[in-house]
């Protein structure tokens, strides 16, 4: 959730690297005996970064001195101190301001495009939100059913051009922010049924969009009413449910919403921020309790959450809070024991912020594998677990992959098998022990001599295929090792040999 000008303004003067309040200085004191972990670089999963520009000028309404790419990834990285994190997710807020009651124009299309663009070169996706009214809560951004659905039939040239950069899509639009309150339209549901419909229609199946509340979602009126369930949440305003303001807001363990969430959630992508570290009505300027976050993002699914909003006060801390296996058995959370190991096979500690980043969607890890070859067939049996938060809801395909030593892939050879079906836990039961998932079966290989055999599951948009830094990595570790090829095409999974 976000707040007056002046309060985005103070917040960025105050995130320079380096610099604390004294009152974050008391609160965070470093734990001697956490030790950090390398990330695993994965798309459509993690803690994600913002920027905001309007799409007429390339300026940072909030900063109107920061032109674009100023302000854009890079810039963002150093200021939250994650330019070693290997992040892939960037919330991207378009500000469509300037054409509230006009047509886009094509210049203004053109900027959008660059933006992508340059997520591309950096290896990211968006998490993307279009607004009009950046000035937040006492001011109208004057939008109207008419130019909205206007402007999507315009946007949707660019957002089939470029589906593979997008994570998911805020409903946005509407109201302060984008985030359905402060709007002309508060009581229409009929027109916020239209504005939803058409975004349905530009960003079709599997991939979900995100509303703001279960309320929101259960008043819509659909088309297809199948297609509730692609429309997820963007929790803006995630405080574990500890804040005065949470009840109606946030999604409060024990209430309706948390309940519902809970059903829908593992099978669409989910994501949050904490409210800004201000002393004011809105914001939290206090510590949320870690056990109850990790909770909700299990029992949620998260696959996304905001590193930058409450950054120098309950991100920060999360990197001096200590994480070990005692601690997520008792709150029922899911980790392979080879997390907590070091490079010498030693037990180590984890800090609450490597655990989330590492665990924040997906997390695979195999756990057995047998490969067989008969009659110029591989017979293939492999046993894995998911220790994520969620499945890879965004839908892959998965491919075994031939590789000669020559160190060049001869054979692909897609399998049938949905990842978005590779759920941590059976959220039925709420047993919360690892599924334990197999794939299983043979390919026919018209190959000769010695290979190695990989898993690889590239994303399935045809201008990304071939770009390895889109690629699902599952963990290294003694049954698992990744491979790269020299031309940056493959990230693939070896799981072992075989002669033909």
């Amino acid at each position: 959730m976000r707040f007056e000008f002046i309060s985005i303004f103070i917040f960025y003067l105050l995130f320079i690297p380096g610099e604390s309040t004294a009152r974050n200085q008391k609160n965070t004191t470093a734990a001697k005996d956490i030790v950090k972990i390398a990330p695993l670089r994965n798309p459509d999963r993690g803690f994600h970064l913002e920027s905001n520009y309007f799409a007429h000028d390339m300026t940072n309404p909030f900063r109107k001195n920061e032109i674009f790419p100023n302000g854009f990834i890079e810039a963002r990285e150093k200021v939250f101190d994650a330019e070693s994190e290997n992040l892939t997710l960037l919330q991207l807020y378009v500000y469509l301001t300037e054409w509230v009651d006009k047509d886009i124009s094509q210049e203004g299309l053109e900027n959008i495009q660059v933006i992508f663009d340059e997520l591309k070169k950096h290896g990211y996706k968006a998490i993307l939100r279009f607004a009009y009214n950046w000035k937040g809560l006492d001011a109208s951004g004057g939008e109207s059913e008419k130019w909205i659905l206007r402007h999507i039939d315009q946007l949707e040239p660019l957002l089939e051009k470029n589906r593979g950069l997008i994570a998911t899509i805020q409903i946005g639009f509407l109201g302060a922010w984008g985030e359905w309150h402060t709007t002309p339209l508060q009581n229409d549901f009929t027109a916020k049924s239209n504005i939803v419909n058409a975004l349905l229609k530009v960003y079709p199946e599997p991939y979900s969009i995100q509303i703001r509340t279960p309320d929101h979602k259960n008043r819509l009126n659909l088309d297809n009413e199948k297609d509730k369930t692609r429309i997820s949440y963007a929790n803006d305003y995630f405080t574990a449910g500890e804040h005065s303001h949470a009840p109606g807001n946030d999604f409060v363990p024990g209430s309706q919403w948390y309940r519902q969430i809970e059903r829908e959630s593992p099978w669409f992508f989910m994501s949050g921020e904490i409210p800004y570290d201000e002393n004011t009505e809105w914001g939290l300027a206090a510590l949320i309790d870690p056990e109850t976050t990790l909770r909700i993002l299990r029992d949620h699914h998260y696959s996304a959450f905001d590193l930058t909003q409450n950054y120098q006060l309950n991100i920060k801390s999360w990197k001096n809070i200590k994480v070990y296996p005692g601690l997520l058995v008792k709150n029922n959370i899911l980790f392979s024991e080879d997390y907590f190991m070091d490079e010498k096979g030693n037990r180590v500690n984890r800090s609450f912020f490597n655990f989330v980043r590492d665990h924040l969607g997906y997390r695979l890890n195999l756990t057995g594998s047998s490969l067989k070859t008969k009659s110029k067939k591989l017979l293939y049996d492999l046993e894995f677990t998911n220790t994520g938060f969620a499945a890879p809801v965004n839908s892959k395909p998965v491919y075994l992959v031939f590789i000669d030593e020559s160190n060049n892939v001869k054979r692909e050879v897609r399998i049938n098998a949905d990842p978005r079906d590779w759920q941590p836990y059976d959220f039925n039961k709420q047993s919360y022990q690892p599924l334990r998932h197999r794939l299983t079966g043979d390919i026919p290989v018209d190959l000769a001599g010695k290979y190695r055999v990989g898993i690889w599951m590239p994303d399935p948009d045809k201008s990304l295929q071939y770009n390895g830094v889109y690629d699902v990595k599952w963990v290294s570790n003694k049954n698992l090792s990744q491979w790269y090829d020299n031309d940056g095409k493959y990230a693939v999974n070896i799981i072992g040999e075989v002669v033909l």
